[in-house]
């Protein structure tokens, strides 16, 4: 398969994936947004979909030294929303913490995503392929990361059973005579 046929198909996976994640965040929409924590966690869900659909169009479009940009300021966003978002004091124990230790892989993915993109002669040399096959096979890894997070996040119960159901009004007993 050529590049461009590879990224133009993983562009399409990519928003499609992104909107599946969005009908997950309206099922879980009160457990993902209640606290800073979660609902930043779900944004770097996002992100783990985003940012190699964006950089798959950029790889379409790019010539020369452009594609580099795109896939370097990518490793850099992503790395700084995984740092940023797994950095909230909320999301370090409990579900959320077990979680987060899988979003962890995504960091050492986006600085191999901007390693390449720095120094192209890496791909060649190390592995033998071309620069924009080596990313997009750091693509592929990044997007099962974000498909696994995406369905821990659907699966694990965030809070304890009832918390998210609204409390019942309270209602003053009758007395009867």
């Amino acid at each position: 398969m050529d590049t461009q046929t590879f990224y133009a198909t993983a562009a399409v996976l990519c928003f499609t994936l992104l909107g599946f994640w969005w009908i997950v965040v309206q099922f879980r929409h009160t457990e993902l947004t209640r606290e800073t924590g979660p609902r930043r966690f779900a944004f770097l869900v996002s992100l783990h979909f985003v940012l190699p659909g964006l950089v798959s169009l950029a790889s379409l479009l790019a010539t020369g030294a452009l594609w580099r940009v795109a896939f370097g300021l990518a490793g850099v966003t992503g790395i700084a929303a995984a740092v940023i978002g797994l950095s909230d004091s909320t999301i370090r124990s409990g579900p959320l913490g077990r979680i987060g230790r899988v979003a962890w892989l995504a960091v050492p993915l986006y600085a191999a995503l901007t390693l390449v993109a720095v120094d192209p002669g890496l791909a060649g040399s190390v592995l033998g392929l071309q620069p924009l096959q080596v990313e997009g096979l750091i693509l592929v890894v990044v997007l099962l990361v974000g498909i696994m997070l995406a369905w821990l996040l659907f699966t694990e119960p965030l809070a304890p059973r009832g918390v998210d159901q609204p409390a019942a009004e309270h209602v003053s007993p009758t007395v009867t005579r």
